[in-house]
């Protein structure tokens, strides 16, 4: 078995056997893009919908959601089984995660594209001439959400508490990076606090690259992300255990 070999299980035995998380990645999105759009539409301008406020800040919300995830995929009980064969089958023990972070990154993409494909075809949200960019953003995003999941599951070997941690974290991060409501709504001191939030810059950085055409922000968020994800997989390298997963 060869890696391309097993990415392609991990994607079939993980992620389109499975009803619920088939769900999650491909309709779910929609589903509350769709809802606090239509809730809110009054309470936004004509220059800029709530379509197009929740069309580009739902989907940081799901991409936070990857690192419960892939959580599941690495310590639930019923992957102990493929995780001893995969042990036996290659010189390498940190292939066992390698490839589901991969397979879970491919089907995180497709999510994506299918999500931004439906938000502009259907109901004209707006991502400028930077849709390329859009999606980038959302990977990178999505990337460290996995990286950090798998992190936390590795080193805390409990993937309750893991999938707790990474809940509490991406409600916050959301709820101060006004991903649900503008920040302004909370008030001063709730501004100030939202900048605490890495995803208030990221959202920012869009906005600023789907309307404004200005990058600078954009692009420093991604690299701190990407660096920050390294070292996530780094510590993830050091602090894995084959007995762990078996």
């Amino acid at each position: 078995m060869n890696i391309i070999n097993l990415v392609k299980f991990d994607f079939c035995y993980h992620i389109l056997k499975k009803t619920a998380i088939l769900f999650y990645l491909y309709l779910f999105p929609t589903v509350i893009f769709l809802l606090f759009s239509y809730l809110t539409k009054s309470q936004f301008t004509t220059e800029i919908s709530s379509y197009d406020y929740y069309g580009l800040g739902i989907m940081i919300y799901f991409q936070l959601s990857m690192g419960t995830m892939i959580s599941n995929m690495i310590m639930e009980e019923n992957v102990k089984l493929p995780n001893m064969r995969i042990a036996y089958a290659f010189n390498s023990e940190t292939i066992i995660y390698i490839s589901k972070i991969i397979a879970l990154l491919f089907a995180d993409a497709l999510s994506i594209v299918l999500y931004m494909s439906v938000a502009t075809c259907v109901f004209d949200v707006e991502y400028g001439l930077n849709v390329v960019g859009v999606f980038i953003e959302y990977i990178i995003l999505g990337f460290f959400s996995i990286c950090m999941g798998a992190c936390l599951c590795i080193v805390l070997n409990d993937e309750s508490s893991c999938n707790n941690i990474l809940g509490v974290i991406q409600l916050l991060l959301c709820l101060l990076g006004g991903v649900f409501f503008p920040v302004g709504k909370i008030g001063k001191f709730g501004e100030q606090l939202s900048n605490i939030s890495i995803v208030k810059w990221i959202y920012l950085g869009m906005v600023q690259m789907v309307y404004c055409n200005k990058y600078s922000l954009v692009v420093l968020v991604s690299i701190c992300a990407v660096w920050i994800s390294i070292g996530l997989l780094f510590i993830a390298r050091k602090k894995f255990r084959i007995e762990l997963m078996l």
